[in-house]
């Protein structure tokens, strides 16, 4: 594990700290404070007594951590890539953060319908349908799903829940291939 030795060392200028002074109030060493200020390998009981100094999450002095909103963003924009893509499939979270991609197009539609008239809401409700169904049928794969479970959307009222409640499950494991008989 690599710390994150800028912000190591943003969040100990901000609390206008010495190297010296953040060493004493995390019991490590001078030498391994400078050390980790510069990029340096860390352990996890040095990792844990920064993060407790600091009152921050032990991940979030690490590097490699993404900005939150470049998750969500590259899970919306390869939703829109892999659009009329039906084979594969689609971890959860993307799903969800595609799911709410179509919903906030849907939305506004919706806002333009208020003012314009009904055309606005079906020209995107038509343009969304085949990529929200390949990827119910993506997740669906991933969850251990046949996406024919998506025909259980037309029961009324009842069968949307259901479709959403498997949409829900985590991804499946995939079973170890057993091997040939000798």
């Amino acid at each position: 594990m690599h710390v994150n030795g800028t912000r190591l060392r943003e969040l100990r200028l901000a609390r206008q700290w010495s190297q010296e002074q953040l060493a004493a109030l995390s019991g490590l060493n001078l030498r391994t404070i400078q050390r980790l200020e510069s990029g340096a390998k860390i352990s996890t009981e040095s990792l844990r007594a920064l993060a407790a100094v600091f009152e921050v999450p032990a991940g979030s002095l690490l590097l490699g951590e993404p900005a939150p909103s470049q998750p969500a963003l590259q899970a919306m924009r390869e939703g829109v890539l892999r659009g009329l893509e039906f084979r594969g499939t689609t971890p959860r979270a993307d799903f969800w953060w595609f799911a709410l991609a179509v919903a906030m197009l849907l939305a506004l539609a919706q806002l333009l319908a208020e003012a314009v008239g009904p055309l606005p809401l079906q020209l995107a409700s038509l343009l969304v349908l085949l990529p929200w169904l390949a990827a119910c049928t993506r997740r669906l794969r991933d969850a251990g799903f046949n996406p024919w479970w998506q025909l259980i959307s037309l029961a009324p009222v009842g069968g949307i829940l259901v479709l959403l409640y498997l949409l829900t499950y985590p991804t499946r494991a995939s079973e170890p291939l057993a091997a040939p008989p000798a």
